[in-house]
């Protein structure tokens, strides 16, 4: 009986011992899984702070196409056809005209369509008379590409003096033989050796010479109609025919 009632009280007394251990070790782990969980925090919220974050680009805005062809710019082309240098003068021209889209006030669109044309016409005759071929077969391609996307397209030509009788005159602007409704214009190279274009207006309305006797004025049109020279021995390149036609007296001249 003695031996009964010790054995049960080492029992209970053991039981709780290990009731104890077993508590204590629940604690010791809870303890070490919130310190893994606040560590882990803790280590995410420094990685976070560490990770390298590309800072979003500024968004460039657009350069936007003028519409106004700068002075500078427009002289360099002119200075290039007034010297004939007509490889530069004719990429210049195709360069403005790339970037131009719209046209404004000046007519700077509708005046360098003419001129590239022109410039093409010149270094045409200049490689023909250099007997360099192949240059002048693409420079031909290159013409009759630009004629291709301009018909159809305003042009503005260069301002000429009107003259009511053209008997062996060039680059001015002269009455059509039996036509009221046109006007004409002999265009050449600056020694009038060759002639770059036959350049035909056709109005509307018949044309009112008197507006224009003894003046300088614009002409303009669509673009309606070109024709190309195949015979060489002849020293002129093309005729470009307009419809629509208008012109503009030079004010103050």
């Amino acid at each position: 009986m003695i031996f009964f009632q010790f054995t049960s009280k080492n029992f209970a007394s053991l039981r709780l011992r290990v009731l104890a251990l077993n508590y204590f070790r629940k604690i010791l782990l809870l303890k070490k899984s919130a310190l893994s969980v606040v560590l882990f925090c803790v280590s995410a919220v420094i990685c976070l702070a560490q990770t390298p974050v590309e800072a979003s680009k500024p968004v460039q805005s657009q350069p936007t196409n003028s519409l106004e062809i700068s002075e500078n710019e427009w002289k360099i082309l002119t200075d290039a056809l007034g010297t004939e240098d007509w490889e530069k003068a004719a990429f210049f021209a195709s360069l403005l005209l790339s970037r131009t889209k719209a046209d404004n006030e000046k007519k700077q669109l509708a005046r360098l369509r003419y001129f590239y044309l022109y410039a093409l016409a010149g270094k045409i005759l200049e490689t023909s008379d250099a007997k360099q071929t192949i240059k002048k077969e693409a420079t031909r391609k290159e013409l009759e590409k630009a004629v291709e996307t301009f018909i159809g397209k305003e042009f503005l030509l260069p301002p000429r003096q009107f003259l009511s009788d053209c008997e062996q005159r060039v680059n001015y602007i002269c009455p059509v033989k039996d036509n009221e409704k046109a006007l004409r214009v002999t265009a050449t190279n600056k020694d009038a050796t060759a002639i770059l274009s036959f350049d035909y207006v056709l109005f509307d309305t018949k044309v009112d010479l008197n507006e224009l006797t003894a003046k300088q004025a614009f002409l303009g049109g669509t673009l309606k109609k070109v024709e190309f020279n195949d015979d060489i021995s002849k020293p002129w390149v093309m005729r470009l025919i307009f419809e629509k036609g208008f012109a503009r007296v030079v004010i103050g001249h």
